[in-house]
């Protein structure tokens, strides 16, 4: 038995920085989604800029579609 060591190095990595992107993208999203909260009057946040509701949502949208791009090609390269 022979293990071929650098494409297991190469899956390994491939694989760690697949999850760090998929893991940034959610958070991502739950940032953009939590745009939608609007913070009250003399709180920490008073007067600071916030991301408007729609601009929160879109980037939520595209964040979660880029993270079931993600996983779906995953998938498909094991199945394949």
């Amino acid at each position: 038995m022979n293990i071929d060591w650098a494409s297991l190095g190469e899956v390994a990595l491939v694989s760690f920085a697949a999850g760090v992107v998929v893991v940034f993208l959610v958070s991502l999203a739950i940032v953009g989604l939590s745009a939608r909260v609007r913070p009250g009057v003399g709180g920490p946040e008073d007067g600071a800029p916030t991301l408007g509701a729609g601009a929160g949502t879109a980037i939520a949208v595209v964040c979660l579609a880029a993270v079931v791009a993600i996983v779906g090609y995953g998938l498909y390269i094991i199945a394949a």
